[in-house]
Order: structure tokens, then C-alpha cells, then sequence
């Protein structure tokens, strides 16, 4: 129990910080209401299982790779251009935005969760750090290993619940003019973590040739 708790606890500090995932799960909730943001954060959530269940499974030799770093950075970095593109293209939108709450496909929220996850150097760096370090101070105990996962997956549920919630009653303040401004701060933010990720994309490129 208290390794669950423990858990929960290292799932939200991790998660609260302001990130790229963060800024578009607000983004999303914001224009299209909590189902959006919802389908988006299980695609998080999916990604963060995926890559749990790799380093539990000892395969976190794979961070050790230039080769699969760099094609992580690029697929990061193609990613955060895209979603930055998309933030800012509906801050110069002539026509005025339609805040809804209605989304036409789960799967239009749910795949860009995933991907934008998955393509993250920084959440496989920090799980394999996080899930190293348990491992070797147990020493390889299954048993616990599960049970910090899983801690750490309801840490994590919990912070985006809490998130969407926030979203779902904050959004009523939100009209079309001030999402756009809204939209501008977020293009901004994820094209900022885009040009670091691309700066360390470059020195690897660099490194390597």
C-alpha cells in the first residue's frame, strides 16, 4: 500500500508541471469541451503504459541508443510543429471561433495523445530513471515494481481528471475572441519546447556526422 501511494504521489509531480502535454490538453478542453481534453489524456495515459511496460521489461537500453534518440527528438519535434502550427493558426483566424463542446471523432484527440507522448524523449528518460532506480533498490522486485506502476498511472488519471474539470467549468468565462489569445500563449509554448527539442536534435546530428 504505501509503495501505491507513493505512487500517486511521484504520478502528480509529475504531471502538474506546465508542459507540452499540459498546454494542449487545456487547448483542446478549451475550444471543444472535456470530452476532447478526456479522449486526448487517455491517449497520454496509453502512451504512458506503453512506455512503462518497455522499461519494466528491462528494455531501457533502448535510451542508451543515438540512433533511436535522434529518431525520437525528430518524431518530437515534427510533432510539437505541428500542434504549434495548429494553436497559432487559430489565433489568425479572420473569422470569429466557435467554442463547442462537441468533438466529431474520439480518435481525432485520442492518436495526437498518444503520439505526442510516445515521441517525447523526456517521458522515456524520466520513466526509465524513475523505474531504474526501483528496480535496483529492490532489486528486481516484480511484486513492487507493479504496484509503484500502477500508483504512479492512478497519480496521473487524478491530475487529468482534476485538470478536465477545471477546464469544463473554466471554459464558460471563455468566449471565441479570447480563445484566440488563449491559442496564441499555447502556439507559443509548444513552439518554444519544439525549438529546444530541435536544438538537441541538432547537437545529435552533429554528433554523429
Amino acid at each position: 500500500m504505501k509503495t501505491v501511494i507513493e505512487g500517486i504521489i511521484l504520478g502528480l509531480s509529475i504531471t502538474a508541471p506546465i508542459g507540452p502535454t499540459n498546454i494542449e490538453v487545456i487547448r483542446r478542453g478549451l475550444k471543444e469541451g472535456w470530452k476532447s481534453s478526456s479522449a486526448f489524456c487517455m491517449g497520454v495515459i496509453i502512451a504512458l503504459v506503453i512506455y512503462l511496460v518497455v522499461v519494466a521489461f528491462g528494455l531501457s537500453f533502448l535510451t542508451k541508443s543515438e540512433l533511436f534518440n535522434t529518431v525520437l527528438l525528430f518524431f518530437g519535434v515534427v510533432v510539437l510543429v505541428y500542434l504549434a502550427v495548429g494553436a497559432l493558426r487559430d489565433f489568425f483566424r479572420q473569422k470569429k471561433l466557435a467554442v463547442s463542446g462537441v468533438t466529431e471523432d474520439s480518435r481525432k484527440h485520442l492518436v495526437p495523445g498518444i503520439v505526442l507522448t510516445i515521441s517525447n524523449p523526456a517521458v522515456l528518460l524520466l520513466w526509465t530513471g524513475i523505474m531504474g532506480a526501483n528496480l535496483a533498490a529492490t532489486e528486481g522486485a516484480v511484486q513492487k515494481s507493479v504496484f509503484l506502476i500502477s500508483g504512479i498511472l492512478v497519480g496521473v488519471t487524478l491530475f487529468f481528471i482534476s485538470l478536465n474539470v477545471l477546464i469544463h467549468f473554466g471554459r464558460r468565462l471563455i468566449n471565441g475572441r479570447n480563445f484566440r489569445y488563449i491559442s496564441l500563449g499555447a502556439g507559443l509554448i509548444l513552439f518554444y519546447f519544439a525549438c529546444k527539442f530541435g536544438c538537441q536534435l541538432f547537437e545529435k546530428i552533429t554528433d554523429i556526422t
